[in-house]
């Protein structure tokens, strides 16, 4: 009965400290999954922001080279 017993003890204590590397191991692995699509998102939203200047940028380059021509057209 004591070689059952310190057999199931040493079990456990190779296991356990298994167990919890297993467990720490894939928590780390979600949260980088879950760092990564935050940063994903981050970036096609810093994206779209950055087409969305340019466009209005251009639109302004539009209107100061219209406004830029009436003044050379005046007498």
């Amino acid at each position: 009965m004591n070689v059952l017993m310190t057999l199931l003890f040493s079990l456990l204590a190779i296991i356990v400290p298994l167990a919890l590397l297993i467990a720490v191991i894939v928590m780390i692995v979600r949260f980088i999954g879950r760092y990564e699509k935050r940063a994903d998102v981050r970036l096609e939203l810093d994206r779209q922001t950055a087409a969305h200047q340019q466009q209005q940028f251009d639109v302004l380059v539009e209107r100061l080279e219209r406004i830029e021509e009436k003044i050379e057209t005046r007498p």
